[in-house]
């Protein structure tokens, strides 16, 4: 659930980016036919419809920095674990205690509430207006269903005020009685667009998409949008095919059949005289047919903005410490957290099918991204780069307790453009480390340091809570500033860890 919601975020955070372009794109296509317009909202109906694309240099998507958010054909700007992230202050207890408590206080204390809260209400609210629109296409059908056939799909009814199509497999035109011939003949034209393009399937569908990114208010001016230009290129259509001269009759059609109600409802059948009449009536008046080259640019233009905005940028990363480096913590972070996923997607394709038979020969088909083992459990590690190699050594723990080393070999490289993870290996595992260790004593009293007071999250409060423990590490002097120096830059991404380290670095300066 958790994973899904996530993905649907991180296409509409995507889908946003490429309709607010949309939205400046269609002031400088102002003077060009509305179908190109029109057509240019595919590239958000695609963002919204598939979590994945191709990468391509051309991406107009750039900016948004792809070596950090694109990955195996996704833009993720929400990761699909954070439903399981801790704030800072949380995740160091939680990574001090025994497991089982750990995840007791995670699942209380973490995002997971909030992530499930909002996935939840996410639902409802697909649900109440799925519903709606429903029941109000029921209506529409009741009210025509005693019209009478005029000819071909034509029918008529006193119970309509607007002429409207409707039905999915043979759609039917409807109109109110007393329509003149000259007004049928317009909208049976523009109807008749509107079967030949399909935008009898395309709008419910896209109204389909919408309920599913109800959340996002850029995705309801996005459709707003979409339907004001699927209207205006219909009507351009048939003033192009019945000529100029109908402009006039055609303008009265409009604001003599227009929606008189505060317009029909969203989701429903497309309707001669819907919503933005007198905007409409403005681009029927000053339609002009546009002439040969300035089609064949503007189709080209279209396509070319469509292109770049369904591609992902292409991977741009860098063979150097940096990258290696993050990608290192990350990796190591994910057996501390011992959720697999961040290692997966960060893997060429021969070490995703390694891992997935590892997870496999560990759970059977039924496999999933728990990584790591229950004890000993990790609560520190280290990462040191050769070249293209990260050799990451793990600091482990029993409930005995008894602490323990684990070093690995992490080898980076390039596939498609992309930095990812070409082997891993244990170099050694659980090797036992002597309990008088400076490390193992350190961690030792960090950890029960950072074990209470749980509700707190002012590191003033552990340290005045267990101030002998404390005061232990201050005693142990140089070898403790030394272990802490060498480790900093590991601590001070580290929450509530990192607050109580610095805090320890400051007192045993003062010392010196």
């Amino acid at each position: 659930m958790i994973s899904f919601f996530t993905s649907i975020l991180n296409m509409s955070i995507t889908a946003s980016y490429v309709a607010l372009a949309i939205f400046a794109i269609r002031l400088l296509l102002k003077k060009a036919p509305k179908v190109f317009s029109y057509a240019l909202w595919l590239a958000v109906l695609i963002r919204l419809v598939f979590p994945f694309s191709f990468n391509s240099s051309f991406s107009f998507l750039g900016f948004l920095q792809p070596n950090l958010q694109a990955d195996t054909g996704t833009m993720k700007f929400v990761p699909s674990t954070i439903g399981m992230m801790q704030s800072p202050a949380v995740d160091a207890v939680n990574s001090s205690l025994p497991p089982a408590t750990a995840t007791a206080i995670a699942s209380v204390t973490s995002m997971q509430s909030i992530i499930e809260i909002s996935g939840m209400i996410w639902v409802i609210g697909m649900v109440i207006l799925l519903s709606y629109s429903v029941i109000s296409y029921l209506k529409v059908i009741n009210n025509v269903k005693t019209a009478t056939l005029i000819k071909d799909n034509i029918f008529e009814t006193d119970r309509i005020t607007t002429p409207f199509l409707c039905g999915f497999i043979k759609p039917k035109i409807y109109v109110p009685i007393g329509i003149s011939d000259d007004e049928l003949s317009y909208i049976v034209a523009h109807e008749q667009t509107h079967i030949h393009r399909l935008d009898y399937l395309i709008k419910p569908f896209a109204f389909l998409v919408l309920i599913v990114h109800w959340f996002n208010p850029l995705m309801w001016v996005s459709f707003a949008l979409m339907s004001k230009d699927m209207e205006m290129s219909c009507d351009e259509n048939v003033i192009r095919k019945m000529g100029n001269e109908i402009k006039g009759s055609y303008s009265k059609s409009l604001l003599s059949l227009s929606v008189k109600s505060s317009g029909i409802i969203i989701g429903s059948p497309l309707a001669f005289g819907e919503s933005n009449v007198h905007s409409r009536i403005r681009n029927v008046l000053n339609y002009k047919k546009p002439t040969f080259w300035v089609v064949i640019a503007a189709s080209m233009a279209t396509l070319i903005f469509i292109i770049g905005f369904t591609a992902n940028p292409a991977g741009k990363q860098d063979l150097s410490d940096h990258n290696f480096g993050q990608m290192a913590v990350v990796w190591a972070n994910a057996l501390k957290t011992r959720d697999g996923e961040p290692r997966y997607e960060m893997m060429s394709l021969g070490m995703k099918e390694k891992f997935k038979q590892e997870q496999i020969n560990k759970a059977g088909e039924d496999w999933n991204f728990n990584i790591g083992y229950s004890s000993p459990w990790v609560v520190d590690f280290e990462v040191k780069l050769d070249g293209s190699i990260a050799l990451i050594t793990y600091l482990t723990k029993t409930s005995e307790p008894a602490f323990y080393k684990t070093e690995e070999a992490v080898t980076f490289g390039k596939e498609d453009g992309k930095l990812v993870v070409t082997d891993y290996k244990n170099i050694y595992e659980d090797k036992l480390v002597d309990s008088t260790d400076t490390a193992v004593k350190v961690e030792n009293y960090l950890e029960i340091i950072m074990s209470s007071p749980v509700i707190s999250s002012n590191p003033n409060d552990y340290i005045k809570a267990h101030h002998v423990e404390y005061n232990r590490i201050l005693e142990m002097g140089d070898e403790a500033l030394n272990y802490l120096n060498e480790r900093y830059e590991t601590f001070q991404d580290n929450g509530l860890k990192g607050h109580i380290v610095a805090a320890l670095r400051k007192d045993l300066l003062a010392d010196d």
